[in-house]
């Protein structure tokens, strides 16, 4: 259950103050394949158990617990010593870089004993956070993809809604145009540019402009051409507008009731029969929909 601790990120940021630094811990599993170079130096400084008749140094040497204990302590102390140089990012990605590393401090630390012993490949097989807190590591990397995965629909999203309201341009166009000091002609000119439904907007808006132009310009135009007759006779030009609208209303209609006041009359009753020819049928309305629970 042996950890090692990587470096700061206040050191991976060219920092030197090691105090209220935050470290990081993980884990590594680590294979060693050695080989025996110089048989004399081995014997002399690493201490092995005298073997048993019918046994050979090749069957006991790999199995001795002096020897196991040995190189797992140096590669321990190896792996240590390297490990502080990386940060928790570079531990867990430099797994190529790091092994070489280690391999030539182990031989380091194994020549200085005169071991004879020679570090033939160092294999990192295994590196994780410590697994008391995978939960919260593994929490954390799915909110990290969560959130770019947001991030990334969000300006989809915000493409997409750029695109279908103003075209590609849209957002190069809207600053241009909303710049101090603009002309009008340039103005109009940027967003005459505009696509999708801007345009539509646009086009809508310039149409309901028209429209409301003539519509005041005609009805100036009859104004002008009834003045002269309202001013010698303005009674006389009211009833006649006032007639014109009756007939107007009039004739949109599909049945029509008059009634004349009677005067001297009180407590006078009227009575409708609504729709009283056959031929008037109702108009036909849209049918409701029905929304109760069956």
């Amino acid at each position: 259950d042996g950890y090692c601790i990587t470096r700061s990120e206040r050191q991976a940021e060219g920092g030197s103050d090691f105090e209220g630094s935050d470290y990081n811990i993980i884990h590594s599993k680590w294979k060693l394949v050695y080989q025996i170079d110089d048989p004399e130096k081995f014997f002399r400084n690493v201490y092995m158990p005298d073997i048993e008749p019918g046994q050979s140094y090749a069957d006991v040497i790999p199995k001795s617990s002096e020897v196991k204990s040995l190189l797992q302590d140096i590669v321990a102390d190896a792996v240590v010593t390297a490990m502080v140089n990386y940060s928790i990012d570079e531990a867990i990605a430099s797994q190529d870089r790091m092994p070489k590393h280690i391999k030539r401090l182990l031989q380091k630390k194994l020549d200085g004993i005169e071991s004879g012993i020679t570090a033939v490949s160092v294999q990192l097989t295994d590196i994780t956070w410590p697994r008391q807190v995978d939960y919260a590591f593994q929490a954390s990397i799915k909110a990290s993809q969560t959130s770019q995965k947001n991030i990334s629909e969000a300006r989809s999203y915000a493409e997409n809604t750029i695109n279908q309201a103003g075209g590609p341009v849209a957002t190069e166009l809207l600053e241009q145009i909303h710049k101090a000091g603009i002309a009008d002609e340039q103005s109009e000119a940027l967003w005459a540019r505009l696509a999708g439904q801007a345009q539509e907007i646009i086009a809508q808006a310039r149409a309901y402009r028209t429209k409301v132009a003539e519509t005041a310009r005609a009805n100036a135009e009859y104004l002008q051409t009834i003045l002269p007759e309202y001013k010698k006779s303005p009674e006389l030009v009211l009833q006649e507008i006032y007639q014109e609208a009756i007939e107007h209303v009039l004739n949109n209609t599909d049945e029509k009731l008059i009634i004349q006041p009677t005067e001297g009359i009180e407590g006078s009753e009227i009575r409708l029969m609504l729709n009283r020819d056959p031929s008037l049928k109702p108009k036909p309305q849209k049918p409701k929909h029905d929304h109760t629970k069956k």
